[in-house]
């Protein structure tokens, strides 16, 4: 018989080129595509793989992607910010790889959470919770280079687990217009969540942070608890929310903004990761 082929290096296409931990199961990786991926905006995931031998079968799940700000990013690269699964499919399987090995990408940029078109009288808000901040890594610096005002808020559990809160504030200590809020719920002092800032006006009330919708656009992305995604009534668009005074509802209710659909532009924006 002929010696048995590994069929799982016919699916990879791609090399895990550094790993770089940032606390207990969670990590930066930075993929290297074997053929450069074109056409990424600011906000686009990809789809990542790898060969399930026990149900003989690509595991895929999808990905934000992220950008680090303290160099030039290298344009052959894709980073991703991964927090480990441990019921996953996929994730405590890509936790026992290493540099150099080999992985699948789909060729392919995805996904509508973009930035609008901006103007030097924007306000842009980006919310987050855990490795939701992915996506606003790769528009900071668009909006901070064009936008009037610029508020990063991200929400974990642990300060070790806000990965780029470094770089952040070595950024924002040479930026006037922007404004970040690292906010942490299990290390004791007083805990605060995103969506309070809106429903009860923390940001303009303490941060002199005016939110209308004329020149406000907010980016929220990471728990459905956060976020308060509603439902909508087909017939006649009336909004229902499961989860109460979530960010949604209070940017609706509050500031009177509106939910961004392709072909009805509006000034909310969110991305669910679960």
């Amino acid at each position: 018989m002929p010696p048995e082929t590994n069929k799982n290096e016919d699916y990879y296409n791609a090399t895990i080129a550094k790993i770089t931990p940032i606390a207990d199961g969670l990590s930066i990786f930075h993929l290297k595509p074997d053929e450069p991926i074109g056409g990424q905006l600011p906000g686009h995931y990809v789809s990542i793989g790898l060969f399930d031998k026990s149900h003989n079968k690509l595991v895929r799940r999808p990905y934000s992607l992220s950008q680090s700000l303290t160099s030039d990013p290298d344009s052959n690269l894709l980073e991703l910010l991964v927090i480990r699964v441990p019921e996953g499919d996929l994730t405590p399987a890509l936790f026992e790889r290493d540099t150099g090995d080999r992985l699948f990408i789909r060729p392919k940029m995805l996904g509508t959470y973009l930035l609008p078109e901006l103007d030097d009288d924007m306000t842009i808000i980006f919310a987050s919770t855990g490795t939701g901040v992915s996506p606003h890594m790769t528009m900071l610096k668009a909006c901070v280079d064009k936008c009037r005002q610029v508020v990063m808020m991200e929400c974990v559990r642990y300060s070790a687990e806000l990965a780029y809160a470094s770089q952040i504030q070595a950024y924002a200590a040479e930026r006037s217009n922007l404004l970040y809020l690292p906010l942490v719920t299990r290390e004791g002092g007083a805990k605060r969540y995103i969506q309070e800032f809106f429903s009860e006006g923390i940001l303009e009330q303490e941060h002199d942070i005016k939110i209308d919708a004329a020149h406000t656009h907010v980016f929220a992305c990471g728990n459905p608890a956060m976020i308060g995604i509603p439902r909508e009534d087909r017939k006649t668009g009336a909004l229902s929310f499961n989860v109460k005074n979530g960010l949604v509802e209070a940017l609706i209710q509050k500031y009177d903004l509106s939910i961004h659909k392709p072909r009805r532009p509006g000034e909310i924006h969110f991305e669910k990761y679960w």
